[in-house]
């Protein structure tokens, strides 16, 4: 089940993290505690089930495709749940899914075996931030520029600052320091002429936070053109299923005519229904209750000014069509922003030979391109207002 992040989150999300950090200091500067062991177990763990999360579904297509058998085994009471946060009681396990653990094992184990083969680490690092962008999601851009804002705040004081308040960059001594050397990080070999602060780490690297926090806008942003996104593909169809049932349960005898509107009225039913469902997930996304009218002209699927959020949210959530992998305005302002960004932090770099907090120049570039976007299509309160609203349920079957 996906965990939103809320305004309240974002906001504590700089302390806990700013403790965390100071407390790996601490740990490795001034105890003999074996941090390395405990870090690299933990790494492991992480590393395996994100490469599971990722060869599980093209082994089990691999596996289907061959006929492997299925086994129904009964999961305990309160063990699992689905993405709807239900219960699962019963399960079925395939040979692709134990062949999936056994390869994420095999290649976790080889990760933390050779630290030194960064191809493999940026491998594993990027696994395991497509995992963390599919668990977390940012509810709406208050609570993101909040938590941007903390983190780009954290990120400045501890490389900038903590030298003057601590005696050390804190920021700089744990991410190069040989106990942290799991999937934390994107390394890349540093050009012999530039120089840095940590002269025998053979690396130029990222933090796999600079990956992962504005990867959480940019899905946000994509979720947000989701939302305003006009799905043509699931009105066709239900128009297309409301005529054809409409037609067959006309008589053999039935003219043109009656033929020709009953065919009109079920597909302007169903059309309509399918555009009111969306208008409704825009409203409840705008902190609104649902449409008192229809959102298309005629037909007779309109919402009443009755209908509220509780309702709306026992409806099965209208499939996103493949309108939006054309109409992501705001998805593709954030990640051209993102990249600008990115490449501002490798310049200033690359120019001062000293560690850069990555997100002083990626926050700034993301957070400026969304305002910017949504002034040019005069979207920005809109935008402003929007809420990511969870996947509705779907309604329960009628008992009659």
């Amino acid at each position: 089940m996906r965990q939103q992040i809320s305004f309240r989150e974002g906001l504590l999300a700089p302390v806990v993290l700013s403790v965390s950090l100071f407390g790996l200091y601490l740990l490795i500067k001034f105890t003999d505690f074996d941090l390395q062991t405990f870090l690299s177990a933990y790494f492991w763990l992480l590393a395996t089930v994100a490469i599971t999360g990722a060869a599980t579904p093209l082994l089990r297509r691999v596996g289907d495709a061959l006929g492997q058998p299925t086994l129904a085994v009964t999961v305990p009471e309160g063990l699992l749940m689905d993405d709807k946060g239900e219960g699962v009681t019963r399960a079925e396990l395939r040979p692709s899914a134990a062949a999936a653990v056994a390869l994420a094992a095999g290649v976790a184990t080889w990760d933390a075996l050779h630290h030194g083969d960064f191809t493999l680490n940026n491998m594993v690092a990027c696994l395991v931030a497509t995992e963390l962008l599919q668990l977390l999601g940012i509810r709406s851009f208050r609570a993101a520029a909040l938590l941007l804002g903390g983190l780009l705040c954290y990120d400045v004081f501890w490389v900038f600052a903590s030298p003057e308040v601590v005696g050390d960059n804190v920021m700089l001594a744990v991410a190069t320091s040989d106990a942290v050397t799991g999937p934390t990080r994107l390394l890349f070999p540093r050009v012999p002429r530039v120089g840095g602060q940590v002269p025998d780490f053979p690396f130029s690297l990222l933090g796999l936070g600079d990956v992962a926090l504005p990867g959480l806008l940019a899905a946000l942003a994509l979720r947000y053109d989701a939302s305003r996104s006009t799905d043509m593909r699931a009105r066709a169809t239900a128009a297309a299923e409301a005529i054809q049932e409409a037609l067959g349960e006309l008589g053999p005898g039935a003219s043109r005519q009656q033929m020709g509107d009953a065919a009109a009225k079920a597909a302007f039913t169903a059309y309509d229904a399918v555009a009111d469902r969306e208008e409704r997930q825009r409203n409840l996304s705008q902190g609104g209750g649902s449409s008192s009218t229809s959102s298309s002209g005629g037909g007779s699927g309109g919402s009443g000014a009755g209908d509220g959020e509780g309702a709306a949210e026992q409806e099965e959530r209208v499939p996103v069509s493949d309108a939006l992998l054309v109409q992501r305005p705001t998805f593709t302002a954030a990640m051209v922003a993102y990249v600008a960004g990115l490449l501002l932090a490798f310049a200033a770099n690359s120019a001062t030979g000293m560690g850069q907090p990555a997100l002083l120049y990626i926050v700034p570039s993301m957070l400026g391109a969304l305002v910017l976007s949504g002034l040019l299509r005069n979207e920005l309160g809109r935008l402003w207002r929007f809420t990511d609203v969870p996947s509705w349920k779907p309604k329960p079957a009628s008992t009659k």
